[in-house]
């Protein structure tokens, strides 16, 4: 599989995380409104079969990369008390930081301690909570009092999604993400949410090989398959999906909760694969069709020796 990396410039908010479930999820319907049913259920049997031929990672906002999650470091059973307050504050800060930038990130590959952010140095990009007013759908106005619900906003200037793509497959998925850079990302993005000004996808260099690899680390949320590794370090989230595009007048758009590894999770395993993970199906009741990506795009990274 080929690297490629894409960089979209934002025009508005989003409503919804660049995670890769929910990426390829909009990738499914361009390929469904561009090439037919025929040429969806020919993409996803690949899958199914466990043979992807598209990788995507989560996007990530700017040149920012996750931290790769690490066990933690033995508690110092010795030494003064200000030696082991100083540990304690360094775990603080590195549990706290979510992004590293690229050199950092790579440092992180080799094994080395990557630098971690100042407080004053934001990496966490921009969000807010705002109050919305329910519409009632028979009347156009908002109705009763006290139908207020909260609404999250992104506010990322420039996205970045890393993707890894069999050669056969390039001009699809190019033609993918044309559609979704001119339909626009997440919810609420038909009354301007999720806009995006420009687009580019090319080759990327990949992350390298680095010397000593023993695992991996993760670039997108996933669902562990029945043969992959179990000794690493994660992070879990729970992912409440929901139906979109043709499927969104359905009664019931929910689907059933999902449990999956957020990105920067980290496992032993060597040589690193191509892919780890699987597709979920059986979340929704009344779309049995409907299948929910759980692919690691995963990256070789040296661990710290098993305890």
């Amino acid at each position: 599989m080929i690297w490629y990396i894409v960089k979209l410039k934002m025009q508005s908010a989003s409503g919804t995380l660049w995670q890769a479930d929910t990426i390829f999820g909009h990738l499914c319907w361009a390929v469904r409104y561009l090439d037919g049913e025929k040429a969806l259920t020919e993409f996803l049997e690949w899958y199914r079969e466990g043979m992807p031929p598209l990788l995507v990672s989560n996007g990530f906002p700017g040149d920012l990369l996750p931290r790769p999650l690490l066990p933690p470091p033995p508690a110092p059973t010795s030494g003064s008390l200000a030696d082991q307050f100083k540990n304690f504050q360094f775990e603080k800060k590195r549990r706290a930081t979510t992004y590293l930038r690229p050199d950092d990130f790579g440092a992180a590959l080799r094994g080395e301690e990557p630098v971690l952010p100042d407080k004053d140095q934001n990496m966490v990009p921009g969000r807010r909570t705002t109050l919305k007013n329910q519409i009632s759908r028979l009347t156009g106005t908002t109705g009763e009092e006290g139908r207020l619900f909260t609404f999250e906003e992104h506010f990322w200037n420039s996205v970045t999604i890393y993707l890894k793509v069999e050669p056969g497959f390039v001009d699809e998925t190019k033609a993918a993400f044309e559609y979704l850079r001119d339909l626009g990302y997440g919810k609420r993005k038909s009354v301007g949410y999720g806009q995006i000004k420009s687009m580019t996808l090319g080759p990327f260099g990949g992350f390298g090989n680095p010397p000593g690899a023993n695992g991996f680390v993760s670039l997108s949320n996933f669902v562990p398959a029945s043969n992959d590794p179990i000794a690493g370090s994660w992070r879990p989230t729970v992912k409440y999906g929901k139906l979109s595009e043709g499927y969104a007048a359905e009664e019931n758009v929910f689907k059933k909760p999902c449990l999956m590894l957020e990105a920067g999770s980290t496992f032993y395993d060597s040589p690193c694969r191509e892919f780890y993970g699987r597709m979920v199906d059986g979340l929704s009741d009344n779309r049995p069709e409907v299948i929910q990506y759980g692919f690691a795009l995963p990256l070789p990274i040296k661990l710290p020796a098993k305890a």
